[in-house]
Order: C-alpha cells, then structure tokens, then sequence
C-alpha cells in the first residue's frame, strides 16, 4: 500500500514539474515573439554583388567596400540579417564611369537600393554616399579542351572514329596577367572499362578556382563515340617507286606487298588495294643502301592500326 501511495506521489510530482517547464517555454516564447514584433532601427553591414557589368571589364572590390544600411522595421523583418553577412546588388549598366573606376553615388541610386527590400522595410540611410570601382579591361582567349579518358574496349570493338569533344574549346574571359598564363582545360578524367556500346557522356572540366576574375564560357562538355565490332584484314597494294633519274634504270621486288589493316565489319568490304598507296622514294637511298622503304602514303580514314608486312623492296640498275 505504501509503495502504491509513493508511486502517485511520484506521479504528480513529475506531471507538475512537466507543467511549470512547459509555462516556462511558453513565456520565454511569448517574450521573443513580442520583442520580435516591436520596431527596431539596426545598420546592417552588407557586402556587394556587381551586377550588369560590362563582359570586357572586371571590376576591382576591396575587401573593405561595403554598404552600411540602417534599417527600419519589424524584429521578424531583421532577424534574418543576423545569420549571415548580407549581400546587395549594384548595377553598373548605368553608373558614372572614367578611364580608371565606375562611381556609384548614393543620392542617384538610392531607389534601386529601396528596390531590394521588403515594402515594410523603412531605409533610413546609407553610407557611404560615394564608391569608387576601379575597373580593368578584360581579354578573351580561347583555348583548347583537353580530353583525360581511360578507355579499355570489349573484345574486337573499337570506335569508329575518334572521339568528339562539344565543345572542343572553351572562351575565357579575365585579366590579360592572368589568361596568358592557361593555354589548355583539362576534362575531369574518366574511366569506360569494356566498352561494347556507344559512348554518350557529360564530364565536367577542371576549371581554376583560385581566382574569382576569371570566367568560362562552358563547365561541361559532351562526349560521343561510335563503337562497333572491328576485324583485321589484308590487301595486295603496289609498290610505286617515285623520283628515279632519268638516267637510271631499275628493277625491283615484290612488286606489290600485303597491307594489315583494323576496320569495322560495316566497312570491311568497302576496303580494297585502290584505298591505300605504298611508295619508295629513290632519293632517299644513300650509296650504301642496297634496298628501298616502302611507307604507305595514302589509307581511307575508316581504317586504323595500318601496317606494311614487307618493310624492304630489293632492287637492282640496269646498265
């Protein structure tokens, strides 16, 4: 019985200890939301986001350009300039500009500052009255992309041509000091293992970061490659001497030699001796050579890994 009576006890001890905590949150809650609802005048520092600049130019911030805005308004209205350094916009499309800076004159762009804010937001004032932009004159360069890939193929697949960067290049605008110095954008480097299939990819582009002047005209590029089942094959192609003298007679063996190529199944019979011409050239012996190089002069661009099986041609003059 006595346990029981402790127990009850115990009961509404807790429940009236839930009761005063839960009138506590409530007034500290009542409290917070009457402050917030009251007017209050706070100057808010905020930093500066340029806009509308001109895309040849890049406008120099210091660290120290700021606009203090002294605001007027309900707490609820300020609180959320409190959590992090705010931001407003300027607009250079149509401020006062020299050969050096652009000047932004509070008493001229007072309206579009009020633009920015709540209609239940009073401006009271704002400082400084005057800044001074100095500007500099940006270059545009544009400079090749750079693919880094990794690709292994499936058995007996390979791609058809090579594969197609859009864009191959990218515009970058920034400082002349800073462009001169990038000749190239690399891609991210990307992997296909046992390609079988066509390859359709976006890869994102290294781009620098340590410097907040510089823009690119693309992040991305798309990547294309036809894949198709490959095989080897073989053709008889002449040899042609070229550049004899006149003077001079020759003869010279084999007259035609075999030609190792890799294509498509798709093109693989469209391939014959007429795609590919193999030449030696006579004045490239010198007086010890006792045979002719022949090279392959000409192949049709849907072949690859092409190769001679002969790599001299013996000759003899004829008196």
């Amino acid at each position: 019985m006595t346990s029981f009576k402790n127990k009850i006890k115990t009961y509404f001890r807790k429940k009236k200890l839930n009761v005063f905590a839960t009138f506590i949150i409530l007034a500290l809650l009542f409290s917070v939301l009457t402050k917030l609802s009251n007017n209050y005048t706070k100057t808010i520092v905020f930093n500066i986001n340029t806009v509308n600049v001109p895309e040849d130019e890049v406008i120099v911030i210091d660290s120290s350009q700021v606009i203090d805005i002294t605001l007027a308004t309900y707490g609820f209205k300020l609180i959320k300039y409190y959590f992090k350094t705010p931001t407003i916009d300027v607009d250079f499309s149509n401020l006062q500009k020299n050969k050096t800076e652009y000047l932004w004159v509070e008493k001229q762009k007072k309206s579009n500052i009020i633009s920015q804010f709540d209609a239940k937001i009073k401006i009271e004032n704002i400082t400084p009255d005057t800044i001074a932009f100095q500007y500099g004159i940006n270059t545009i360069k544009t400079v090749p992309i750079i693919l880094n890939s990794q690709i292994s193929y499936s058995t007996g697949f390979d791609l058809t041509e090579n594969l197609e960067i859009k864009p191959d290049s990218v515009k970058i605008i920034g400082p002349l000091a800073i462009i001169d110095t990038i000749s190239k954008i690399e891609t991210e480097n990307i992997i296909f293992k046992d390609v079988k299939k066509n390859i359709s990819k976006t890869v994102q582009l290294k781009l620098p970061t340590s410097n907040n002047d510089l823009s690119f005209s693309v992040s991305e590029i798309n990547l294309e490659g036809k894949i198709e089942k490959f095989t080897e094959g073989s053709v008889e192609v002449p040899v042609i001497v070229k550049n004899i003298p006149d003077s001079i007679q020759i003869k010279y063996y084999p007259k035609t030699i075999p030609v190792l190529y890799y294509t498509s199944l798709n093109n693989y019979k469209s391939v014959t001796s007429n795609s590919f011409v193999v030449e030696c050239d006579f004045k490239e012996l010198n007086t010890k050579s006792t045979y002719l190089t022949p090279k392959i002069m000409r192949q049709p661009d849907e072949v690859k890994n092409v190769k001679l099986n002969v790599k001299r041609i013996e000759f003899i003059l004829i008196q």
